[in-house]
C-alpha cells in the first residue's frame, strides 16, 4: 500500500471514529436554560415567550404566568415528562393560562427533542419550538 492508499485509510478511520463518538452522546443539559425564538403550530400569546430550565432530571417550564415543574430525561432523543406537571397557582389573564395548559400538554407529549450547540429544538406532530440558550 502507498503511503497515499494508507493517509485515505487512516482519515476514514478517524472520520468514522469521530461520528460514532457523536452518535452515542446525549444532549446534556442540566444545568441549562432556554427561551423560545420560533413557535410553528401554535400561537404564543403577543408579548410572551417560553422559557425551559433543565435541572438533574427535571424541568422547569414558565410561559408567561405560572411556573411548570416535573420530572424529566431526555435520553434518545425525545423529552419525557411526567405527568402531571406541578404548577404554581397565579392568576392570570385567561389567554396566559390557556397557554400554560398548553405547554403542559406539549412537554409532556414525548417531543422529539435535538440540540445543535445553543439551540434546543422540541417537535412533536402538531408543534415544532425552537429555543435559544441563555447565559
Amino acid at each position: 500500500m502507498t503511503t497515499d492508499g494508507r493517509l485515505v485509510v487512516l482519515a476514514a478511520l478517524a472520520a468514522t471514529l469521530v461520528l460514532g463518538a457523536c452518535a452515542g452522546e446525549e444532549a446534556d443539559l442540566a444545568g441549562r436554560t432556554f427561551t423560545t425564538t420560533e413557535v410553528r403550530g401554535h400561537d404564543l400569546v403577543e408579548g410572551s415567550t417560553v422559557t425551559l430550565a433543565f435541572e438533574e432530571n427535571g424541568i422547569s417550564a414558565q410561559a408567561g404566568c405560572n411556573t411548570l415543574n416535573g420530572a424529566a430525561s431526555w435520553d434518545g432523543g425525545t423529552l419525557d415528562v411526567q405527568e402531571p406537571m406541578a404548577s404554581t397557582r397565579l392568576a392570570c389573564e385567561q389567554a396566559l393560562m390557556a397557554q400554560d395548559q398548553w405547554l403542559a400538554s406539549f412537554l409532556t407529549s414525548s417531543p422529539a427533542l435535538e440540540v445543535d450547540g445553543e439551540v434546543l429544538t422540541l417537535d412533536d406532530d402538531t408543534t415544532r419550538m425552537t429555543l435559544t440558550e441563555q447565559p
